[in-house]
């Protein structure tokens, strides 16, 4: 028997109800019936990074050193990128290898560069990047023979062609998220037939693209069905499984410009610059490419002009991502903030100033509503500090958001007001996402529990017999059935792990380039 994790990136209950309430998912319900679970409360920002390692350590982003993709090191001026090497945990894998157990992983995000286990690795997107030195043709698997039988037998592929984008999310790059679907499946079936691991995990990315771009519209109906079907390939084989997600989606009736926000209330100044021009000129990417796909040259423009002047036209919404700090007036800017709410301050904490900046920002957010509705548009205000804890909260975000119902909060400077109705996504990340575990080791009990993410990993590790880290953040949970081996065993912990990598040299640029045309870095 294999203990399987089957992650949905973005899946939350209320998108897929519907649906399942139709009967026109009954694998799923069928585990559902069969098994118990509910909402699972991701960390804050809800974001696949970090919330994909929180699940698979256990632990906080305090504990782990990253805090979302990138950081902003407001001391440098510059945009910093994470892969593996830069979390400071070792994984649940690592411990079932540690007592003897083998345990394959495909396609979780933030697994690249893929490292050695006892079973094998590969790598996922967004993040999996090419460097001078390692291709996606190459290097995106461990070990050799397993990235040759998924790159000769299954011609295996870690991200689609075409790139579903804002601009480009037409029927060719839904039928590649879809394709690709299909394909982590197969790969996850054909794994475990050869390489018959005690643990496999399994992440489906690409369909949270179409969520953000079709929120539950038909090409998202179509990719559930096609993750439905593949679930009933895991049933019947007296398998334990955990079906779960990194956060949720919501439908997004709200959009909060924050560095507009700051800008407006001068914590954040800018520059004249050649983006604003070309922008308030009707110079923008999106209609600079429906140009250019009118005149068959999107391939020979992308190939001529320099990246440096691609860079500098901006997007419909304004200047987003790097171009945010290159237009910034550093002397005159006190706060500067991503997507999704993290927001970093200038000054340092030792500045007289640090704690009254910070308790200005969090009283003007939290009193923030929609002009509207009234809703709030952020729920509350974190001290980076408070709301996380470990060796490494003096590293994460000077103030975290938790963004309001339905509201996405993103970084462009452009628009003219702070609050919108509408932007690039119509599917917004939110913290509540999904877990169920179904099998013979669990209750029948359906959807009634509620958890936290970092509550699934020493779950897991008991249930396999492992004993549970004792540094780790979640516990393990009352989902066992009356009399099953798991619920008759006290749970064993011990000392952790080091999970500290070696790190390698990898291409910010090309990874920041695939982030922004997901709408990660807005």
């Amino acid at each position: 028997m294999t203990t399987i994790t089957i992650g949905l990136d973005g899946a939350n209950w209320d998108l897929i109800g519907d649906w399942l309430d139709g009967g026109d998912l009954p694998n799923l319900q069928r585990l559902i019936d069969d098994g118990v679970g509910g909402v699972s409360e991701s960390c804050l920002p809800p974001l696949t990074v970090p919330n994909w390692k929180c699940y698979a350590t256990g632990k906080n982003p305090g504990k782990l050193d990253v805090f979302r993709f990138d950081r902003i090191d407001t001391k440098n001026r510059q945009h910093v990128f994470h892969d593996a090497t830069d979390f400071k945990s070792a994984e649940l894998w690592d411990y079932l290898n540690d007592e003897g157990m083998t345990a394959g992983v495909i396609n979780k995000p933030s697994t690249y560069p893929p490292k050695d286990l006892d079973g094998f690795m590969v790598a996922g997107g967004p993040d999996a990047s090419e460097t001078e030195y390692r291709s996606l043709e190459r290097g995106f698997a461990t070990p050799p023979h397993v990235e040759e039988f998924l790159r000769e037998e299954l011609d295996y592929k870690v991200h689609p062609t075409p790139m579903i984008s804002p601009t480009e999310k037409g029927d060719a790059e839904v039928e590649a998220v879809l394709d690709l679907v299909d394909l982590r499946f197969e790969a996850a079936k054909a794994l475990m037939e050869r390489e018959e691991p005690d643990f496999l995990h399994l992440t489906v990315f690409y369909s949270m693209a179409l969520q953000h771009y079709f929120y539950d519209e038909e090409p998202v109906y179509r990719a559930w069905k096609r993750i439905d079907k593949h679930l009933g390939d895991f049933l019947d084989q007296d398998h334990d499984i955990l079906v779960m997600s990194d956060h949720g989606t919501c439908y997004v009736d709200a959009v909060f410009y924050i560095n507009v926000w700051l800008q407006q209330q001068g914590y954040l100044s800018v520059e004249n610059n050649i983006d604003g021009a070309l922008r308030k000129a009707g110079i923008t990417r999106e209609r600079a490419l429906s140009v250019a796909k009118r005149l068959n040259m999107v391939e020979t423009l992308s190939k001529v002009v320099p990246e440096g002047i691609q860079k500098v036209i901006p997007w419909d919404e304004g200047v987003k991502r790097d171009r945010v700090l290159s237009i910034l007036d550093w002397d005159e800017t006190r706060a500067v903030a991503s997507n999704q709410g993290p927001i970093y301050l200038t000054l340092q904490p030792d500045d007289p100033g640090y704690e009254d900046l910070r308790t200005e920002l969090i009283e003007g957010l939290e009193a923030l509503r929609h002009p509207e509705t009234g809703k709030p548009i952020v729920k509350a205000v974190y001290r980076g500090e408070e709301y996380y804890e470990g060796p490494y909260v003096h590293h994460a975000p000077d103030l975290i958001l938790d963004q309001g119902d339905g509201v996405h909060t993103s970084d462009a400077i452009g628009p003219n007001e702070a609050i919108a109705d509408s932007g690039v996504w119509l599917g917004g990340n939110m913290p509540e996402g999904v877990f169920l575990f179904s099998g013979p080791n669990f209750r029948s009990d359906g959807l009634t529990e509620r958890a936290r993410i970092v509550d699934l990993a020493p779950t897991l590790l008991h249930t396999m017999g492992a004993a549970v880290p004792d540094d780790l953040d979640g516990e393990v949970l009352d989902v066992f059935a009356e009399g099953s081996e798991p619920a008759e065993r006290a749970v064993r912990t011990r000392r952790p792990l080091s999970g500290d990598r070696e790190a390698e040299e990898t291409d910010d640029a090309e990874v920041e380039e695939r982030l922004a045309d997901l709408g990660y870095l807005e």
